[in-house]
């Protein structure tokens, strides 16, 4: 019941900040990441899963205009939405950098982003302690903004959280940063040995 009225109230608070471009168009194309369990993630056969979808399909019914709902790479929809080929990113993070590049609406969601690590590092607590590492990140992904004015200059980039934590394991990276929703997702799946931990939660956004 209470997913169900988030959903609802959601949904109604996306009618009145698109209506603008539901009248000129007969579709709104959205674009997401496809790697942001759980609100939106692919099954193993590429279906599109999730709270999202759930969102999106009661948006569908609420305004009677259809929804393109594209789950891909998180760099790639960005893309596509600056090029003018989606109306609609959903999830994206409000940075200072991305101010100028899109009208954002009011958020539904506060959530933290954390850096982790592996178990055998040992006082990280503040982005201040990366200084001198080499950091995981996702590409496209807003914390590299803040690692950046941070002072953390050596990232090494993965096409998603996935990929990212999957070099983690293998060692090809000793610490990276990750939005904590599909962190939890990711970790309880992949590192039942808990060879991973959460050092501190870089921010909230």
């Amino acid at each position: 019941p209470v997913m169900r009225r988030f959903l609802r109230i959601l949904a109604g608070l996306l009618v009145a900040l698109l209506l603008p471009v539901m009248v000129q168009a007969k579709t709104l194309r959205v674009v997401s990441d496809e790697n942001y369990p759980p609100y939106l993630f692919l099954s193993p056969d590429r279906v599109a899963e999730g709270y999202l979808v759930d969102l999106w399909k009661l948006w569908e019914r609420k305004t009677g205009t259809r929804v393109e709902l594209s789950a891909i790479r998180w760099a790639d929809a960005q893309q596509r939405l600056l090029a003018g080929d989606a109306d609609v990113i959903d999830m994206i993070y409000r940075t200072p950098a991305r101010e100028p590049k899109y009208d954002f609406s009011e958020p539904y969601a506060d959530l933290p982003v954390s850096i982790y690590a592996s178990t055998a590092i040992t006082g990280l607590h503040d982005v201040g302690s990366l200084k001198g590492f080499t950091v995981g990140v996702m590409e496209g992904d807003a914390c590299i903004e803040t690692l950046e004015k941070g002072g953390v200059t050596t990232m090494v980039r993965f096409p998603n959280y996935e990929a990212l934590i999957r070099a983690a394991l293998r060692s090809e990276v000793r610490i990276f940063c990750l939005d904590e929703s599909p962190a939890n997702y990711y970790l309880y799946r992949l590192d039942p040995g808990r060879h991973i931990h959460k050092a501190f939660d870089l921010y909230r956004g």
